[in-house]
């Protein structure tokens, strides 16, 4: 699904919409194809319902970018990470945007084209 991008959007905003879907996919499957939580528990730590984390799961919703994502090493390690102190209960929850925002950042950066900047002819 192609969508358009209205040119006042903050990157956030286009963020929101394309790329931290896929980053609580993979934190769901991460959840329970690595740590062996069962879907009831991982929809219980992610505050989501068992439909949503089985839709991840099966990759029905979540977005393009889970297989980016769980392919990459950065990538996989900073969300396995952060499952991990999901489960240990170790997570300050005001800091789970941050962490987001900052797997964020790392999957535009490998994501999106690079700008080309035209030669000045000075």
């Amino acid at each position: 699904m192609k969508e358009t991008i209205n040119f006042l959007s903050a990157p956030c905003e286009i963020a929101v919409r394309k790329y931290v879907p896929s980053i609580r996919a993979s934190i769901a499957i991460v959840l329970v194809r690595d740590y062996g939580l069962s879907i009831y528990r991982a929809a219980k730590l992610l505050k989501l319902t068992p439909a949503a984390v089985s839709n991840y799961l099966l990759k029905r919703r979540g977005g393009d970018y889970i297989d980016t994502v769980l392919n990459d090493a950065e990538l996989y390690g900073m969300v396995s990470k952060m499952a991990e102190q999901i489960i240990s209960g170790n997570i300050d929850e005001k800091r789970i945007p941050l962490y987001i925002c900052d797997i964020c950042r790392k999957l535009r950066l490998k994501v999106e084209p690079k700008p080309v900047v035209p030669e000045t002819p000075c």
